[in-house]
């Protein structure tokens, strides 16, 4: 729509332009001249937008707001009432229906004219036929070019009269005027409603009519000129000049003869002034794209960076301590990581390196699958450990995490449960959830497969499972409330 109505400003300001340099042009250039001014107009409709290329503005980081900071508050307004749509619909309404106007004018001029129509000569492409639908001499059609005579006109007894009206409407067909005059409707529809567009079509007649009359008597002596301009009056003062349709190439009204019989006693233009004029009108055809309509299309945002490589981590801590006091950090640790798992373990016993091995190597085998994490941004991690009395620890990471988010720092804080048997050996169990929203959903079904694994240990006592399976409940229940 916006490409319309700049089209529709655009064109308008070059008919004003038009109007006002035809009459300089004409004087200095011809009338040829002048009547290609209006070439302008029609090719600005014509010219497509320009389409410009803008880069893609950066992508907008999301907002992210505590957890219950915001309430959700309904806003209801009634949209105002926007008349543009109904405004141009009226618009383009009215263009369809001056172009249907035009044209069934036009076909219904045409069968008239050739019904009952008696050929009088071919020339060429043209044939020149007497009909009663005319009162003057009319040259229409584009494809099939007819030239209509008056009825009897061809019998006239001034032969020279007749040879220049004859004239006159074939070189319309040699000139391609029929075809500017269709070219032009679309341009006039566009401006149905304005009063300088009609202008501009009555001032383009004119011209096309003076430039066609110069073209017939390029060359000619001044007793042919006297004998056109008889030519022209006589058709001035006969009847029906406004039954032909505006379409067809025929005698306008007396103001457009005027117009013409004053072009007639005009001095005919120098070769080189025709050539300085069709310079400029060749310029202003090549700085018709600095008016044309602009549109901005985003260029295509560079292809987004590969997703970091998911990284699934299988990781066992396993520790055996005396008592509850001692500090994990002071105990002796073995690292090993073999096929991907990782076994961390901490003692504070006086234990040889080969039953440090065997105990590896137990829990390397005892340790579970974590579960399948999908590809993609996120991170969840699931930390289960228990921290038994018989060395019995199965202590359990079900960990998925991308490159890009590390630690785990912003999940959710540590849960322990610890309880104490009668010797004074510690059964401890640790428990720690962080999942950023990308990865929530693979984190709440590691979260119910953690839990099934607690419910099946049979090495956790009793209080200590229940207090364990209610907090993993609770956060599957916080899950599927956040999903």
């Amino acid at each position: 729509m916006s490409w319309l109505v700049d089209t529709l400003v655009t064109t308008g300001a070059l008919i004003a332009a038009v109007l006002i340099l035809r009459r300089p042009v004409a004087r200095h250039f011809g009338p040829s001249m002048a009547y290609a001014l209006w070439l302008l107009p029609v090719l600005r409709l014509l010219l497509p937008p320009l389409t410009v290329t803008v880069p893609a503005p950066p992508a907008a980081e999301a907002i992210r707001f505590p957890a219950g900071s915001i309430s959700q508050v309904a806003i209801s307004a009634d949209p105002a009432f926007d008349p543009r749509p109904l405004i141009a619909a009226f618009w383009l309404a009215g263009a369809a229906i001056f172009l249907a106007w035009r044209l069934t004018g036009y076909f219904l001029l045409r069968r008239r004219a050739l019904r009952g129509a008696t050929l009088i000569e071919q020339r060429g492409a043209v044939r020149v036929i007497e009909t009663d639908a005319v009162p003057v001499p009319v040259a229409f059609g584009v494809i099939d070019k007819v030239v209509a005579l008056p009825r009897a006109f061809a019998g006239s007894a001034d032969a020279q009269v007749r040879n220049l009206a004859i004239a006159h409407e074939l070189e319309h067909h040699a000139g391609r005027d029929i075809a500017v005059n269709f070219a032009m409707q679309p341009l006039l529809a566009l401006h149905w409603f304005n009063p300088l567009a009609w202008a501009g079509w009555r001032a383009l007649r004119r011209d096309q009519e003076a430039a066609c009359d110069a073209r017939v008597l390029a060359g000619s002596d001044s007793a042919t000129r006297e004998a056109y301009a008889r030519l022209i009056t006589a058709f001035a003062r006969g009847p029906g000049l406004a039954s032909t349709n505006p379409l067809a190439c025929a005698v306008l009204s007396e103001k457009s003869i005027v117009y013409r019989l004053r072009s007639l006693t005009m001095t005919q233009p120098t070769p080189r002034r025709r050539l300085a004029g069709r310079v400029l009108i060749a310029a202003g055809v090549l700085a018709l794209p600095l008016t044309a309509s602009i549109t901005y299309a985003a260029q295509d945002a560079p292809p987004a960076a590969p997703a970091a490589p998911m990284k699934i981590e299988k990781k066992m801590v396993i520790v055996e301590k005396e008592g509850p006091g001692k500090d994990e950090n002071k105990l002796k640790t073995r690292v090993v990581t073999k096929d991907g798992k990782t076994i961390v373990f901490k003692t504070d016993k006086n234990l040889t390196d080969a039953e440090i091995d065997r105990k590896v190597e137990q829990a390397m085998a005892d340790m579970p699958e974590p579960p399948a994490v999908p590809g993609g941004p996120g991170q969840h991690r699931i930390i289960i450990r228990r921290i038994g009395a018989e060395g019995m620890n199965h202590t359990m990471m079900h960990d998925g995490e991308t490159t890009d988010l590390a630690g785990c720092a912003k999940g959710e804080p540590t849960q322990v449960n610890e309880t104490s048997d009668a010797d004074g050996k510690v059964h401890q169990i640790r428990i720690k959830i962080c999942a950023a929203d990308q990865a929530r959903a693979s984190a709440a079904d590691a979260i119910r497969k953690a839990r099934d694994e607690v419910a099946r240990d049979k090495g956790i006592p009793d209080d200590v499972r229940a207090k364990v399976l209610k907090q993993l409940d609770e956060e599957i229940k916080r899950n599927a409330e956040k999903g």
